[in-house]
């Protein structure tokens, strides 16, 4: 798993840690998301067929067109999950970290440690329900700021198991990485 990375790593760069999301938190999520927002279009589509206007004659036939739809989105977007989750790993390094990801190619996104000014811990209910010991870390930073009322950001370590370990081991580096930093600005 390591060598994934060895393209985007500084010779001298050090990687602590490369880990994958939960995979069935991953696909509970997403699945549950996609289906509850095509189960939107399904419920919109139905009221229009079953109940037409006026002077409108509609047969119940019709009623498997939508339904028809929602199956091929939700086979679609399980599809994508499958080729998504497939390029995810979550790794950090002495120096920053780095997100991996891509559908048909393979993406990759660094936060440096020192533009690193919060990290923030999210368990949600789905986290509690599947039981797998799941969150999600959030990344702040000035370039990236966290929004205050959804935890959202650019980067994130999703679906992540034992995140508050994961959360103490980022913040050492963090300040290791900070303290050197501040270390080599005093002997200048």
């Amino acid at each position: 798993m390591e060598s994934m990375f060895d393209h985007v790593l500084d010779d001298d760069e050090e990687l602590l840690k490369v880990f994958k999301p939960n995979r069935t938190k991953f696909f509970t999520t997403n699945i549950l998301g996609f289906a509850l927002f095509f189960l939107l279009f399904l419920t919109i589509s139905v009221f229009a067929i079953v109940f037409p206007e006026e002077g409108v004659q509609i047969s119940l036939f019709y009623l498997f067109i939508p339904i028809g739809i929602y199956l091929v989105l939700l086979g679609l977007a399980i599809l994508f999950l499958c080729l998504y989750y497939k390029n995810v790993f979550y790794a950090y390094t002495d120096r920053r970290i780095v997100i991996r990801s891509g559908i048909f190619g393979v993406d990759y996104k660094c936060l440096d440690m020192d533009m690193i000014g919060a990290v923030n811990v999210n368990v949600s209910l789905i986290d509690k329900i599947v039981r797998k010991n799941t969150g999600t870390l959030t990344y702040g930073s000035m370039a990236s700021p966290m929004v205050a009322e959804k935890g959202g950001s650019a980067y994130r370590f999703a679906h992540i198991v034992n995140p508050y370990e994961t959360y103490k081991q980022i913040k050492t580096v963090i300040e290791e990485y900070k303290n050197k930093k501040e270390n080599k600005k005093k002997d200048k």
